[in-house]
């Protein structure tokens, strides 16, 4: 189990260097951008423009700030995501975003078809028990939020990320706050 503060990060330029991201966290550890199984990261998005292509990727974003943007090339008609919606979509689509409102910046998951699976939640203002995962991804969008790993409470600090290989799992984020959690399979 790791508590990963925004200090921790990774900073990298992103696949096709139009933007910056904050890798936080990879399995395998030590994988790059073509050995990963899964991959969570925080993208900001100062201008408009084109996402990086990943080949038999699977991709999920929820946008965390800013005003959100209108996105192509993932359905017929273009996606408009805002804060805290989430958006599914094949890696190797030629997709570009349209801001609406300045900068953004959004969560990201990732993983490679046929080595993993993830389903992304956004958790407001609730309680909420996850099993059936391998590897648990808590990041606490807005405010303080609070995981159950396992029997133990660990307190997670707005924009903390909390990375636990456990088989019982709950957030906690009553009070206002907001959790972005990644259940990962393998």
């Amino acid at each position: 189990m790791r508590l990963i503060a925004p200090s921790d990060y990774r900073r990298m330029p992103w696949k096709n260097g139009g933007g910056t991201t904050f890798e936080v966290a990879v399995h395998p550890q030590s994988a790059d951008w073509g050995s990963f199984a899964w991959r969570v990261s925080i993208a900001e998005i100062a201008s408009s423009g084109p996402f990086s292509s990943f080949m038999g990727i699977d991709r999920m974003l929820v946008v965390l700030a800013g005003g959100g943007m209108v996105l192509t090339g993932i359905r017929e008609d273009a996606v408009e995501i805002r804060p805290y919606d989430c958006v599914t979509f094949a890696g190797e689509a030629q997709v570009a975003s349209r801001l609406l409102d300045g900068p953004t910046r959004d969560f990201n998951v990732m993983t490679r078809r046929g080595a993993a699976r993830a389903d992304v939640r956004v958790v407001r203002s609730e309680r909420l028990a996850l099993d059936n995962a391998t590897t648990y991804v808590c990041h606490a969008a807005s405010k303080d939020c609070a995981c159950l790993v396992d029997d133990a409470t660990i307190a997670v600090p707005e924009a903390h990320t909390l990375v636990a290989d456990v088989a019982c799992f709950a957030v906690d984020a009553t009070g206002n706050g907001v959790a972005i959690v990644a259940t990962l399979t393998q």
